[in-house]
């Protein structure tokens, strides 16, 4: 460390582009505007974000009050994960960078008394310059009971290892606020989620016994658009609440679904159209 520090002081005392410290005058100072956010670009490498594994772990299982036998350690984890941006409807050619952007600012009045007495932070992701998606790579999801994780099963398996997010009309795939949203009352407000299509591939929940068996088909959502909801939290958990979800034009579909081994025929597909709940409201909450 001593090293690294006498040579970024010896890099420094060489350089011509160091100046000295100046007094700014108030006619100077006075001409200066400060600014209440930044703007952040993202340029990622042409194979993405990579990383082995992320996993929860349940250290203590169920409360033998709820269930008897099941007091072990317990972990799910999902493997072989990433995440990249694409310039091709089609596959996923790398985007050249910067390709993604994270606005972080401070907006709004929550409580009505004065601008940026009561302001709320938003943070704001959005695809910029090639890209026109974003790829998440998963292999699966994986339990493993016990502290060790010796025993371990695959559940689910995404066939096709990864899932397609491709905004419509614009790059803007999501801005959130957290604080209390005048208008939507939420902690955590969606004031722009528009995240189109998501392509999910063909899904697999796989039999223990024999991961040969399972119950695959494929799913897709399509006219993905969460504007206006949020979460919140209250004595029940996490709520999430949307005054109209799925807008009437949200669609999704289930296709060539199929229970067996994979030469196992398959039954069709399903779905629906227009999907329309009103005043949605779903909570989370913790084991009792």
């Amino acid at each position: 460390m001593i090293k690294k520090t006498l040579a970024l002081l010896t890099a420094l005392s060489m350089s011509s582009s160091v100046v000295a410290f100046e007094e700014i005058s108030e006619e100077e100072l006075s001409g200066t505007s400060a600014q209440d956010g930044m703007t952040v670009f993202v340029g990622l490498p042409t194979n993405g974000w990579r990383a082995n594994e992320i996993s929860l772990t349940d250290k203590n299982g169920i409360d033998a009050s709820l269930a008897t036998g099941y007091t072990n350690a317990g972990t799910i984890a999902a493997k072989n994960i990433g995440f990249n941006t694409c310039t091709s409807a089609v596959g996923c050619v790398a985007s050249s960078a910067p390709s993604i952007r994270l606005d972080i600012d401070t907006v709004g009045d929550y409580n009505g008394v004065a601008v940026g007495v009561g302001g709320m932070l938003n943070i704001g992701f959005s695809l910029m310059g090639t890209a026109s998606k974003v790829r998440l790579y998963i292999d699966g999801l994986w339990l493993r009971n016990g502290a060790s994780g010796a025993t371990e099963t695959k559940i689910l398996d995404f066939q096709q290892d990864y899932i397609d997010i491709t905004p419509i009309g614009s790059l803007s795939l999501f801005s959130v606020q957290l604080g209390r949203e005048s208008l939507g009352g939420h902690l955590l407000h969606f004031t722009n989620g528009n995240f189109g299509t998501i392509d999910f591939g063909t899904i697999a929940l796989l039999d223990k016994q024999d991961n040969n068996n399972s119950l695959r088909f494929g799913l897709k959502l399509d006219n993905v658009d969460l504007t206006g909801s949020g979460f919140d939290f209250n004595a029940n958990g996490l709520v999430y609440t949307a005054s109209n979800f799925g807008g009437g034009v949200m669609n999704v579909t289930l296709s060539n679904m199929a229970m067996g081994n994979a030469s196992a025929p398959s039954m069709g597909s399903f779905g629906v159209e227009g999907l329309s709940v009103a005043n949605l409201a779903v909570t989370i909450t913790g084991k009792l």
